[in-house]
């Protein structure tokens, strides 16, 4: 992997600024190399979410050609008396490339610029970990996230997922109420560097075991100034001491 690809960040607002036709066509043109896509408007609803307010994330090698990239979306949910901020994030990318800390520095600022916009919101955020890579990576990230081994997931966090859900009608799969069927399979996924004496790694694999058929495991993370700072603390001291890319 090369250690200075860049990143390229937008704002999306579904209405006053969505993402460029050309960069519609060539976030598509990347994502067939690396998945099994079905219908155009399958990745622009389920993939990019033209409809939806937040943010993307593309990812370029020293050759300007995309090597992956992360879309984070907005949504406003009711759960019993409180009004909650949820925003789910996905990373698309060329297996070969281990684009994690890039892709979480970039969602983690963002959760810092919302909620220093919006103090007073409950705000939470869900990620779509596809890959046992992703969820072991989240969990070490952040220990307080749901699901996690021996613990059991909270009833108010089963019921906001259940209706994130809904909304974006995801087809829940029978194995756990937190893996949702019919995303994207991923073609090489040999390629995916995948460490099964790690206790993550294990546990997410018994809960998505054929991740690489297209199942993806949500994960809950309460977004709050503490964590996000530290979060975000973390993540500059891994990449000052790796080979990760500077943002661009």
């Amino acid at each position: 992997m090369s250690s200075s690809f860049r990143t390229k960040s937008i704002d999306v607002e579904a209405h006053l600024s969505p993402i460029p036709e050309h960069l519609i066509g060539s976030l598509e043109q990347f994502t067939r190399r690396h998945y099994q896509l079905g219908s155009l408007s399958d990745f622009h609803e389920k993939i990019l979410g033209i409809d939806k307010s937040g943010g993307l994330s593309i990812f370029y090698d020293p050759d300007n050609k995309i090597i992956g990239f992360t879309r984070i979306c907005r949504q406003v949910l009711q759960l019993y008396d409180r009004e909650i901020s949820v925003y789910t994030g996905a990373t698309y990318h060329n297996p070969r490339n281990d684009l994690s800390l890039s892709a979480a520095k970039f969602c983690l600022s963002k959760a810092m610029r919302y909620k220093l916009q919006r103090p007073d919101e409950e705000m939470v955020y869900i990620a779509h970990a596809n890959t046992p890579l992703r969820y072991q990576f989240l969990a070490k990230l952040n220990p307080s996230l749901y699901p996690q081994p021996d613990v059991p997931t909270p009833k108010s966090v089963i019921e906001l997922v259940d209706q994130l859900k809904t909304l974006n009608q995801w087809q829940t799969h029978s194995r756990h109420s937190m893996l949702i069927s019919n995303q994207l399979p991923i073609i090489d996924h040999a390629a995916l560097n995948i460490d099964t004496r790690d206790l993550l790694t294990n546990y997410y694999l018994s809960l998505n075991p054929e991740y690489y058929k297209g199942t993806t495991l949500l994960v809950y993370l309460p977004i709050n100034l503490a964590n996000i700072s530290l979060g975000i603390k973390q993540i500059l001291s891994k990449m000052q001491s790796s080979t990760q890319p500077t943002h661009a």
